[in-house]
This record gives structure tokens, sequence and C-alpha cells, in this order.
């Protein structure tokens, strides 16, 4: 079974660092952020708009996850914030855990209508949010104190 890959990227960011990158389900909305700015898709990678919170333009976007249908993105910064948009990226809120500014957030991943969220920084904390990043629960497996989440993955319900 062959496979065609399309390269699809906004113009001008060939040679930049893509470090995050989330899509809904059905491929229409992609979110993508590298070591300047934040993106976002609407028709597959097309086209792209930048759409960082106002003030983070040059920041370093490491961790992305989008609902299944696109409206609810979560994008964290390195050593900087968490941030949480309901409108596909129009207007943002910071997220974060109190307390964990300024780190350095390395994953994330939502259920698929953006209520439950997981985000990790380095350094060994892993949060669990089950009301869209409202409120924060510190959660980790036994014995992984001090560990980078790097990756996570999250089922359709949470």
């Amino acid at each position: 079974m062959a496979h065609t890959w399309l390269e699809t990227q906004p113009a001008g960011d060939a040679d930049n660092a893509w470090q995050t990158t989330s899509m809904s389900s059905d491929g229409s909305k992609i979110i993508a952020g590298n070591v300047f700015r934040l993106y976002l898709s609407t028709n597959s990678g097309s086209s792209w708009s930048e759409v960082q919170p106002a003030g983070d333009a040059n920041k370093y976007w490491y961790a992305s996850s989008m609902s299944s249908d696109g409206s609810v993105i979560l994008a964290g910064v390195y050593n900087s914030r968490l941030y949480l948009s309901t409108n596909s990226g129009t207007n943002w809120s910071e997220v974060q855990p109190a307390g964990d500014v300024n780190k350095i957030w390395q994953t994330s991943a939502m259920s698929s209508d953006g209520s439950v969220i997981i985000a990790g920084v380095d350094g060994g904390r892993l949060y669990l949010s089950t009301d869209s990043g409202s409120s924060w629960s510190e959660v980790k497996p036994a014995g992984a104190a001090d560990k980078n989440w790097r990756t996570s993955s999250m089922s359709e319900d949470g």
C-alpha cells in the first residue's frame, strides 16, 4: 500500500524547528508551533495564520493538543506559560497550575471535547484537569519523580 506525503508549512518558516503539532479528527484544523510562532490552519494545511497569544511572538512553542473539532486548543511555551483557547485560537487564557509559571511545558493531550487535559513539565510534574484547565491536580505514577514528560495521549473520553 503506497502512501503519499505532502509538505505543508507557513510561508517563510521552512527552516524553523517544528516542535509541536496537533490536528482535529477530520484533519481540517492543524495547530503547529516552532521556535518562533504558533500557527493554525483551518484547511488541512493549505494556508496558515499566526494565532499565538498577544505578547508571545518569538517564543518557543513546545506542547500542543486540540479537541476533535479543533475548537479547543492547548499550547505550552518552553520556559513560560500554558494557554487555552476555546475558539480555535482567536482568544487565549493562561491556564497553568498555580506556581508553575516559567516552566518547560513539554507535553499535553486532551479529550475529544477538550474538557479533560493532561500536561507535563520538565522536572517531574504531570497535571490533570477535568474542567478544561480551570483547576489542576498533580498526577503521576508512583516512583516517577523528577521525570521529564515528553509525550502523552488520551482516549476520546479522557
